[in-house]
């Protein structure tokens, strides 16, 4: 799902990416495959589809630009500079694992193990929804990961805006001699916005958010931006992002709402957001946990822990839609961070640049995730 935001209504948007195509007889029985999947390169079309068009009309698919390269099993996970990051997956094949195909009938002749997909992609690519159509995909400087992460993989947000890779495993136990092994080596991806030498530090977050009801306001401190300071209440987001449950490359339950906010700018700098409280319709964002980010500029403050709703099961209250005031601006204000590089923010939640030589994954940790190892 792409992120819910004002400026769509709120309106839920799936996006369908890769994968592959094939006919069913070629997908075979639940025991294997009939054709070496391996060999079949991955689809890289992208289409959308709004379920419940707010104008009525009926649903319908719709041609998005395509992927840089085409890939199978990728993982989206939402950004809190409210883009969409693809990683993990493969050029070929498919998920899944088996023991022979009807044209590959021993398992010593498989090339890659019992793995039904081969060609790991290990260069992530970022997906800007507000882009215009053509130039919504990039991976232009995103560092390479050189660990195959393909059936059974996982991604998933931290609170400091990175994303934290791990698991692969097309084999159905461990098995760590085969082409693609059994991995409990994880990564941290680092998006672009980690080039930045300032990142908002807001205060006074609530620790609860509810559905409508009366907006609250966020202080960020001049020292949280840099320049103009009405350039900055302008650029400033905020975002609310539920990670999900991540396992075989979909994080079920992923949220990302942009809260509607106004700005009233101070003579010193300091910028007060005015921040609306989620839309009254809990099918949107179900309650429970999330993280609120603060974003300047394309730049995400660390995700503040809140939760949604009234924190039981059942039906939840529900007020009308939050009434913000008029956004105020000041002559004179401006930052005092550090100069956050390349950083080019835009209005109303686009998103910067992405070309950043800094973007890629950290230094390798290797720790036993009980959920890198997920048999199916």
């Amino acid at each position: 799902m792409l992120p819910l935001t004002p400026f769509n209504g709120y309106s839920p948007t799936l996006l369908f990416c890769g994968g592959q195509v094939m006919d069913d007889a070629a997908w075979g029985d639940y025991g294997f495959p009939h054709i070496d999947t391996w060999n079949v390169v991955a689809s890289p079309d992208c289409h959308r589809i709004t379920p419940e068009p707010a104008d009525g009309s009926s649903p319908d698919y719709v041609q998005d630009d395509n992927l840089p390269v085409g890939r199978t099993m990728g993982q989206f996970v939402a950004l809190p500079d409210g883009t969409m990051l693809l990683l993990n997956g493969a050029k070929n094949g498919t998920a899944g694992y088996a023991m022979q195909t009807s044209t590959t009938p021993l398992l010593s002749d498989m090339p890659y193990g019992m793995s039904l997909a081969a060609g790991p992609v290990g260069q992530p690519a970022i997906y800007n929804p507000n882009a215009p159509a053509g130039s919504r995909w990039s991976s232009a400087g995103l560092g390479s990961s050189n660990i195959p992460r393909m059936y059974h993989s996982s991604a998933v947000l931290l609170p400091d805006g990175s994303v934290m890779v791990a698991g692969s495993n097309p084999n159905p136990d461990v098995n760590l001699t085969t082409t693609f092994p059994t991995t409990y080596t994880a990564e941290y991806f680092y998006p672009p916005y980690f080039s930045a030498t300032t990142r908002p530090v807001p205060q006074n977050v609530p620790k609860t958010l509810s559905y409508g009801g009366d907006p609250f306001d966020i202080t960020v401190p001049p020292s949280s931006y840099t320049g103009d300071a009405n350039d900055a209440a302008g650029n400033t987001t905020v975002w609310l992002i539920r990670q999900g449950f991540t396992t075989h490359a979909m994080n079920q339950g992923q949220r990302s709402m942009q809260l509607n906010n106004t700005y009233t700018v101070q003579s010193d700098g300091t910028i007060v957001i005015h921040t609306a409280q989620p839309p009254p319709f809990p099918n949107l964002f179900q309650p429970g946990p999330a993280f609120l980010f603060v974003t300047i500029n394309g730049i995400p403050s660390n995700g503040t822990f809140v939760t949604l709703g009234n924190g039981q099961l059942g039906p939840q209250p529900t007020a009308p839609a939050s009434v913000l005031p008029a956004s105020v601006r000041s002559s004179e204000a401006s930052g005092s961070g550090s100069s956050s590089g390349s950083n080019d923010g835009n209005k109303n939640g686009a998103t910067p640049s992405l070309s950043h030589s800094c973007a890629g994954y950290s230094v390798v940790l290797l720790v036993a995730l009980v959920l890198t190892i997920v048999f199916s």
